[in-house]
């Protein structure tokens, strides 16, 4: 189904034009002939002339019929397509007050909004094309065009967003709506349109093999040979195919004018192949285009890198920064190189001039990005670079103390706490380093006081060296009683100075216990439960402790049971409070096959939803999913009190909560529900390829 003509399109218009020649007061025929008229101009290459002729056509309907929508509708669409949208805004506003929701006055008004936004008039709005296309395809949603312009359209806005890893959800519905309009009867030349725009998101989306079979198929069809070669080259560079990707990227020049680009993609590849040389003449050609191409100037820089040639590599991140502040691998490959040489006094004078101009800056004004996708604000791009400085001073003695002194540079408190942050995460960095070396000899460095240490850094610290540093035997524990009480004659002291030791080991291994269950690991259970089963009582306390911390029930019971022996069951209620969430997060899930739940929100059962997603305390159905995506501004709440009743997701937690039949959702379990059939309906199409 679709909603213009597109079969034997060239037949029914000399048929059309015959029969209005013959009949000329025929109303009917006279609107076939103008659709089919606009079908040419708009998807069959028929250009301006087949949009004058669609226009002349429905001029001479409105003439017999002057509330005809569907003559304004080809009015209104070849008067956009000629940019003159005053006038084709007033057929639509004919149409739509003839004959409101009308599929094909959505697709009308979609590509009004867009158009006008292209030319840069004021009433062009992109969101607003996206909703009107999106009413489209709930008018009629068999035809195929709608949902390749809500393809085309989503796609463009997940770039402006910054691509996938900015707006993923945009480009599973590019997919989702590209894949609709490809499961239609369409024209060889949009299916092979739509197939180029599958395998560019897929690429984007890294779905690798898909993206490589789509764009595969098009090195057959001339119209989009060349793009589908340039892009299989990105394709097999991303999946480590680089030999491949060199092949695809020197057939598609063979057949392109050269562009800096290609070259510096091609430098890419033979960089990763260890064909330095190569690589660097790839970059000079690429240069030799285009001096000012970022891509090819940095290749060229990791090349210099490659060849020993550090001098000349910083000199060439420098020039890059000069001429594009904002270009992140530039920056981090000079820090890289500064911290490799030891150069710690420019990391620091680097971290204190970012931090010193981070106040002047801007507060939302977006600038273009020197490397692809979008607009980077100032501010944030500062911030990227102050945390690769700060990570750079990671292996500095003094770079704790040199990010604190940098917080005084700054009044802005989120930054501010940015570096109190990293500051408390240098020096603990550095602790964990000077402790994984005691660690490595836990017999001679264990100590209660140590282990209280190491549990506070436990995180920090490798689990693998946590466990190994458990052991502790009786020679350890005999070479302990004399180094650090010295040696004597009577035994009865050598004893006690044993037993001592012994004391402060158990202190060590309980401790040590808490800092393994402290990494969440739940391999870790099985080391656990035989400390509790086979040490002593006090150490498989401990050990308990440790499974409490894990989640373990059984582990609380055992050890209340152990407290109430002693009176203390009290301090077991206070421990278990701290250590177990009172409601713990769950995992989001759609609703398994045969389950039966119903709707929190609406009261439908599974049996009457296409699918339901169940979480901590509800589960929603799909139909009330879409009821909050389409109303979520009005729905949207800042309430701090507000937890999603299926993530368990605090408002600080989320990107957006909504209220809804007063159920709290989070903007996550609404994407991921409403996104569930979409991307099991693409992941069909693509695994049939």
């Amino acid at each position: 189904m679709s909603l213009f003509p597109h079969q034997k399109l060239d037949w029914n218009l000399s048929r059309l034009e015959k029969r209005v020649d013959e009949s000329r007061d025929d109303v009917q025929t006279r609107v076939d002939y103008a659709l089919a008229c606009l079908s040419r101009a708009l998807f069959h290459g028929g250009d301006e002339p087949w949009l004058n002729r669609a226009l002349t056509a429905a001029r001479r309907v409105l003439q017999q019929d002057a509330s005809n929508p569907v003559a304004h509708l080809v009015a209104s669409l070849s008067l956009t397509k000629l940019d003159r949208l005053d006038a084709a805004e007033q057929h639509l506003a004919e149409a739509e007050r003839a004959s409101p929701g009308l599929a094909l006055a959505h697709y009308a008004r979609g590509r009004w909004h867009e158009q006008a936004r292209k030319i840069g008039d004021a009433d062009g709005d992109r969101h607003l094309a996206v909703r009107e296309m999106e009413s489209a395809c709930r008018a009629e949603p068999e035809a195929w065009e709608p949902h390749a312009a809500l393809a085309d359209l989503l796609w463009e806005r997940a770039q402006e967003a910054g691509g996938p890893g900015k707006a993923p959800r945009l480009v599973e519905r590019s997919q989702f709506h590209a894949v609709r309009a490809l499961e239609s009867d369409l024209p060889p030349a949009e299916r092979s349109a739509l197939r180029y725009h599958l395998g560019i998101t897929c690429l984007h989306a890294q779905k690798y093999p898909e993206a490589n079979k789509l764009l595969t198929e098009l090195v057959e069809d001339e119209t989009w040979r060349v793009r589908a070669q340039y892009y299989l080259g990105l394709v097999n560079y991303h999946t480590g195919r680089y030999k491949n990707a060199i092949l695809y990227l020197r057939q598609h020049l063979e057949h392109a004018p050269e562009t800096s680009r290609v070259h510096a993609r091609i430098a890419m590849a033979y960089l990763q192949l260890g064909e330095v040389v190569k690589a660097r003449e790839a970059c000079n050609r690429a240069i030799a285009i285009d001096p000012g191409d970022l891509s090819a100037r940095w290749t060229l820089g990791c090349a210099l890198v490659e060849e020993g040639r550090e001098e000349e590599a910083m000199k060439a991140f420098k020039a890059i920064l000069e001429d594009a502040p904002d270009h992140a691998p530039a920056f981090t490959e000079l820090v890289r190189l500064r911290g490799r040489r030891g150069d710690h006094h420019w990391l620091q004078s680097a971290l204190r001039a970012e931090v010193k101009g981070f106040d002047q800056l801007p507060l939302d004004e977006p600038r273009a990005r020197s490397e692809g996708g979008g607009a980077r604000h100032p501010r944030q791009s500062t911030r990227d670079r102050i945390s690769t400085l700060v990570e750079a001073l990671r292996n500095d003695d003094d770079g704790s103390r040199n990010v604190l002194e940098a917080i005084d540079l700054t009044t802005d408190e989120s930054l501010r706490f940015l570096l109190w942050e990293s500051a408390l995460d240098l020096m603990s960095a550095r602790r964990a380093r000077e402790l994984a070396k005691k660690l490595e000899q836990p017999g001679k460095h264990y100590s209660g006081a140590l282990g209280r240490e190491v549990l506070v850094l436990a995180r920090a610290l490798p689990e693998e060296l946590l466990v190994k540093a458990l052991e502790i035997g009786d020679e350890d524990l005999r070479r302990a009683a004399v180094e650090r009480h010295g040696p004597t004659r009577d035994v009865a002291d050598h004893r006690k100075a044993i037993d001592q030791e012994r004391r402060e080991a158990r202190a060590w291994q309980a401790l040590l216990l808490l800092a393994v269950a402290s990494h969440g690991n739940r391999a870790s259970r099985a080391l656990l439960v035989r400390w509790a089963d086979e040490a002593d009582e006090d150490l498989a306390d401990a050990a308990r402790a440790a499974l409490v911390m894990l989640g373990d029930p059984e582990a609380v019971d055992q050890l209340r049971r152990r407290a109430r022996m002693k009176g203390s069951a009290h301090l077991v209620d206070a421990m278990t409070a701290q250590l177990v969430p009172p409601s713990a997060r769950m995992a989001v899930r759609p609703l398994a096959e045969g389950e039966q739940r119903v709707c929190t929100t609406c009261g439908r059962r599974s049996s009457e939803t296409a699918h339901m997603m169940v979480g901590a305390n509800a589960a929603i159905c799909n139909l009330c999913l879409t009821e909050i995506a389409l109303t979520r501004r009005e729905l949207e709440t800042d309430d701090p009190d507000r937890t999603c009743a299926l993530s368990g997701r605090s408002t600080f937690e989320t990107v957006a909560m909504y209220v809804f039949k007063d159920v709290a959702v989070c903007r996550e379990v609404v994407d991921q529900g409403l996104g569930l059939l979409e991307r099991e309906r693409v992941d069909r199409w693509l695994a049939a390829l």
